[in-house]
């Protein structure tokens, strides 16, 4: 539970400093780019990877990982842009109102057992998540919070599915998020170059501040779902982290929660309750 509780504070961190980089005035795409060359450097440094090529292209999760890698740095772009447009409550809910994908792939692909407590805390969390993100006199296009929930959601069980047929050993674990790290920074490179616009050392120091919770939130998830399994794992966390953010938001950044929106929050408490009770 240590492992799970991190990852829910330290995700809940990386939606604070997307709020911060539109106030700062950094472009976020370039601080994502070095957020992701600074985690692949803490995860090969902490990790102590033997990084060896050929042996990783002969991995059996290596081309799989590459198409992850570039769907990492869409999908945090994605997150990244949703927070600055639409808030952090509605970022953070959009994006965990997607637990349902990654449990319903548990069930399904690797078997897991789900009992009538677990389909009803769901139940309650899916209704607690859409009374939290509902907002009164909202007028922006929900598209980007459609496309955050789909992605959020296919992504939690890619990488689950991963975990589980693949990544058996320490250094296979090390090996992975070294990999997936490198790839988005590279993809992002990519695109800088493609840009043609001049790197700045503020967002490139923004990218640094950002890269070290992404590094940790992913660690500490990959630990979680070696402990506990997805279908615990990702309602908890998704919740968790609605939560987190709603209050944070609230307090702090003066995002207006109403009464139903209150509501949603006792509801996901109530959920978490729900899905832990054996």
């Amino acid at each position: 539970m240590i492992a799970l509780s991190l990852t829910i504070i330290l995700t809940t961190i990386l939606f604070l400093v997307f709020k911060e980089f539109l106030k700062r005035d950094i472009n976020t795409h370039q601080a994502i780019t070095f957020n992701y060359l600074t985690a692949a450097l803490i995860a090969l440094f902490i990790g102590d990877v033997d990084y060896n090529i050929y042996n990783l292209i002969n991995t059996d999760w290596f081309y799989s990982t590459i198409a992850l890698g570039i769907f990492f740095i869409v999908m945090f772009n994605i997150m990244a842009i949703t927070t600055q447009k639409l808030g952090i409550s509605i970022s953070s809910m959009a994006s965990k109102m997607s637990l349902i994908i990654p449990v319903i792939g548990a069930v399904i692909f690797q078997n897991a057992s789900i009992g009538v407590y677990k389909i009803l805390g769901i139940m309650i969390a899916i209704i607690s998540v859409y009374l939290t993100f509902r907002k009164s006199g909202q007028t922006a296009k929900p598209i980007l919070a459609i496309i955050l929930f789909l992605g959020a959601g296919i992504l939690d069980m890619w990488l689950d599915s991963i975990r589980n047929n693949f990544l058996s050993s320490t250094v296979d674990f090390n090996l992975f998020i070294v990999t997936v790290f490198f790839i988005a920074f590279s993809v992002g490179l990519i695109k800088v170059i493609w840009d043609r616009k001049r790197i700045i050392k503020r967002n490139i120091v923004a990218g640094i501040v950002l890269g070290v919770p992404n590094y940790f939130s992913i660690y500490f998830v990959l630990l979680a779902l070696k402990n506990l399994g997805g279908i615990y794992v990702f309602p908890i966390l998704n919740i968790g982290v609605v939560l987190l953010s709603t209050i944070i938001s609230w307090l702090f950044y003066q995002e207006q929660m109403s009464k139903i929106n209150w509501m949603g929050i006792v509801l996901a408490c109530l959920s978490i309750l729900i899905i832990l009770w054996n």
